[in-house]
């Protein structure tokens, strides 16, 4: 299954954007106290959860976490928890909902607002930050949202059609040896 092998390459690609992102995006055309923070990563993987395979996503989700808590976080798990934490929520919340665009678009910007809010109150409960819960709302979280909504836009398409791709193939798959 040659296009499986997009997924790792998807995702080191993906990261390498989030951890270089600040260096490039011009946040001073916006307002100097926003802060944005990309969830591309965590976006690929609710969307592999979504339309292709759910155990693939934990995985992926576990073990990015695992390399954002090594690489750029001072306290182990926290990432390690809250990506594949978020990904299991979105996609038992997919369960009972038609997985059309706005739907989808809907539960993914919850998820990322279930991670923000969710990594805000660990460093709030161990007072890492002291950040106000409204200026968290307003210098953060929304900004945040919207650069993760119009990436969103610009990948929602062509990753739904690559993992329905790879789900029709791994159901093919599974068919043969079923007989």
């Amino acid at each position: 299954m040659k296009n499986k092998w997009w997924i790792p390459i998807i995702t080191v690609f993906l990261f390498s954007i989030e951890s270089n992102f600040t260096n490039f995006f011009p946040s001073h055309f916006f307002s100097e106290h926003w802060v944005f923070i990309p969830h591309f990563l965590l976006l690929f993987f609710m969307l592999e959860a979504i339309y292709y395979d759910e155990k693939s996503a934990y995985i992926y989700a576990f073990l990015v976490g695992l390399v954002v808590d090594i690489v750029f976080v001072e306290i182990l798990g926290i990432y390690l928890f809250w990506y594949p934490a978020t990904v299991y929520v979105i996609s038992k919340m997919m369960k009972s909902v038609h997985s059309h665009f706005i739907i989808v678009t809907i539960i993914s910007l919850i998820g990322i607002t279930i991670f923000d809010f969710g990594i805000y109150a660990f460093y709030y409960a161990l007072q890492i930050t002291g950040q106000s819960i409204q200026y968290f709302v307003s210098a953060r979280l929304i900004p945040t949202l919207l650069l993760n909504f119009s990436f969103y836009v610009i990948v929602f398409f062509p990753f739904r059609k690559y993992f329905k791709k790879l789900k029709k193939k791994k159901d093919e798959e599974k068919g043969m040896f079923q007989s």
